[in-house]
């Protein structure tokens, strides 16, 4: 792929890509923000429904709970004569009953006027008031008067039959105060009632005193009618067209629409009045939950629906939102954005084309260039005509492969000095431990030469110093085999005798200055190199003289098996000791020590030695009570066997 090509697709990828991103991205949170308002819309709308009916309910029940307080009533249900209850039989036929006074003459004026002045404030809500005395006898019966001829409220006193009268609830008759008791909802042929009974106390108002009642039959789909149609917008149903942009409902438990911005609809089954994709809906409004819903249209519009229940009745309303129409224009803006960012990209991208096409060869150049000086052709110049950035591009190139050989040139000069540096550290540290065994060898000449054993083990002391300083000239006329770190392959060698001819070489000489401790087996076998385990040896035990300085002190030197398939060796002291952060965080590491003359390459040295020999070199100390370490290696004896063992199978 060419490198125009890769610029193309990324501006493509990092340009083109997230600003049609942005847009859809804007179009749908535009989407989601029309929801949002719509929803929020349909919620309001539903509770404002709520609110009315809760309202004019409220009215109601206030102005029924007065007639019931009214003194003229309770006077008249105090003294209402026997023959007045004799109303609810069944009458006789004309030719054989005596002649009826009119209720106007039965009942008295001031209560006809208290039940004429209530019918007539809510006159489009009530269907009749029937008054009940204490004996829960029927009285009367008032009602408006819809037939245009006559007064505004009949009243009945007489010849009304037992059927027609409205029976009070039970609960009125141990009702402790005048509070409107509501049964529920009654389906009739011309709608839906709502029954209220109210008991009219005698006197006072408490649960055993005697009471008459009266009974209220409530249109309540008037009540509703009013209640929705201020969301709706007209009673008649403002959305009634072919696109409604609102749908207000209200459902009855039985699932029938006792209102609906459709008057055509109003009263059918929901599954009539509105789509099957509804009946999600429709289910929640029955078990009297809230919350919104879409649903589909059978047009394939979607509708955003809010809905609740109607707490002082037993239905549920719901106002639904014609979402596919209000999203329409923001959609089409939405995508006519979309295309015009489409657009632009593609005239950038043809631009975009032509500009690198130019630029291709000079780039081209560069990568050729850059791939040769990558080869190692250092001395490659890349040449560019160009005045753009290809030049300048092309100039950093040279720069870069000038300033890299002299780099390279440097750093071979480094790693030679730093070679050196590294011979001369591990010589130094050997050079030190000879000359510091000769010196515990001078020390003790004075007070000791007279001795043939003592003088028997200097000459052995100076042949041993004197080999190893021959060993040291050798490393430093073979460098390279000296940094190598080569010695002879491990093999089960007994530690016992290696550990006292270093012994004899450091610790003995010191005999006289401080205690010391060997306690050795007789044999001692593990997988070593005695030329590794003599220096590792050498090393400990000088480190623990150095520690214990011109104090009197304990060298403890002991050695055994460990767990099962290795053994040890230790050396001990009584110095000052170390702290836990020294030993956490420099005690093996190399040039890093707490003595002040010396290197620290002695305990790095050791480790990396015990290391090679597949062991491991432990330390136990603490300040101002001396340091253990532990030398763990792997037991020749067990090495030994698991090989013959391999030999014989």
């Amino acid at each position: 792929m060419s490198t125009r090509t890769k610029l193309l697709l990324a501006f493509t990828g990092l340009g083109v890509v997230p600003l049609i991103a942005l847009g859809v991205v804007g179009y749908l949170n535009g989407r989601r923000a029309v929801e949002a308002r719509l929803r929020d819309e349909a919620e309001r709308e539903v509770r404002l429904i709520a609110g009315n009916v809760d309202g004019r309910l409220r009215e109601r029940e206030d102005a029924l709970a007065a007639l019931a307080r009214s003194p003229a009533l309770r006077d008249y249900l105090r003294n209402v004569p026997e023959a007045a209850s004799t109303s609810g039989e069944r009458p006789l036929p004309a030719s054989a009953r005596p002649a009826q006074p009119a209720a106007e003459d039965i009942i008295p004026k001031d209560v006809q006027g208290e039940v004429r002045a209530f019918l007539q404030s809510g006159q489009k809500y009530y269907l009749s008031v029937t008054c009940f005395d204490a004996a829960r006898r029927p009285l009367f019966r008032a009602e408006p008067n819809r037939g245009g001829a006559g007064p505004a409220t009949r009243f009945q006193a007489t010849d009304f039959l037992k059927e027609s009268i409205s029976r009070p609830d039970e609960r009125v008759w141990s009702a402790a105060d005048a509070t409107p008791v509501r049964s529920g909802a009654a389906r009739e042929s011309f709608g839906s009632v709502l029954r209220y009974t109210v008991p009219a106390f005698l006197e006072d108002e408490k649960a055993d005193s005697q009471r008459g009642a009266l009974v209220v039959d409530f249109k309540l789909d008037a009540l509703l009618n009013e209640a929705a149609g201020a969301v709706a917008g007209s009673e008649g149903g403002r959305d009634s067209g072919p696109q409604p942009a609102r749908v207000v409902l209200i459902l009855d438990r039985d699932g029938n629409a006792v209102y609906h911005s459709n008057d055509a609809l109003k009263y059918q089954p929901v599954a009539t009045a509105m789509p099957a994709s509804f009946k999600p809906i429709a289910d929640a409004m029955n078990g009297g939950q809230g919350g919104w819903q879409f649903f589909t249209a059978p047009e394939g519009n979607e509708w955003v629906a809010a809905y609740r229940p109607l707490a002082p009745l037993d239905v549920s309303a719901a106002v639904a939102v014609n979402y596919t129409a209000a999203v329409a224009s923001q959609s089409r803006s939405g995508w006519l954005i979309v295309g015009l960012i489409a657009l632009i990209a593609l005239a950038a991208a043809s631009f975009l084309w032509l500009y690198l096409r130019r630029q291709a060869r000079g780039i081209e150049r560069i990568t050729e260039g850059a791939v040769a000086i990558a080869g190692g052709k250092l001395d490659e110049r890349i040449e560019v005509r160009s005045s753009d950035e290809t030049r300048v591009l092309a100039e950093t190139f040279n720069q870069m492969s000038d300033r890299l050989s002299e780099q390279i040139a440097r750093e071979a000069e480094t790693r030679q000095f730093e070679s050196f540096m590294r011979l001369s550290a591990m010589l130094t540290h050997d050079l030190k431990n000879s000359i510091q065994a000769l010196t515990l060898v001078v020390s003790n000449m004075e007070q000791q030469f007279h001795r043939e054993e003592f003088r028997a083990d200097v000459m052995q002391s100076l042949r041993d110093a004197t080999s190893k300083l021959g060993t040291l000239v050798a490393k430093l006329s073979e460098p390279v085999r000296s940094l190598s770190g080569e010695f002879k392959r491990p093999r089960p060698v007994d530690l016992v005798p290696v550990i006292r001819r270093a012994l004899d070489a450091t610790a003995e000489q010191a005999a006289d200055m401080h205690e010391v401790d060997i306690q050795l087996p007789a044999t001692l076998v593990a997988v070593a190199d005695d030329e590794r385990i003599d220096k590792v040896v050498e090393n400990l035990v000088l480190n623990a003289l150095e520690a214990m300085a011109s104090k009197r002190g304990r060298l403890g030197v002991t050695a055994g098996p460990a767990e099962e398939g290795f053994v040890f060796f230790s050396v001990s002291d009584t110095g000052t000791g170390m702290t836990q952060e020294f030993q956490r965080s420099r005690l093996f590491r190399p040039f890093a020590t707490t003595k002040s003359k010396g290197v620290g390459l002695g305990l790095y040295t050791c480790r990396e030695l015990v290391r090679a020999l597949g062991g491991r070199v432990e330390v136990e100390s603490q300040r101002g009570s001396g340091t253990t370490f532990r030398v763990v290696l792997p037991s020749g004896e067990v090495a030994g066997g698991a090989q013959q063992s391999g030999g014989r199978a």
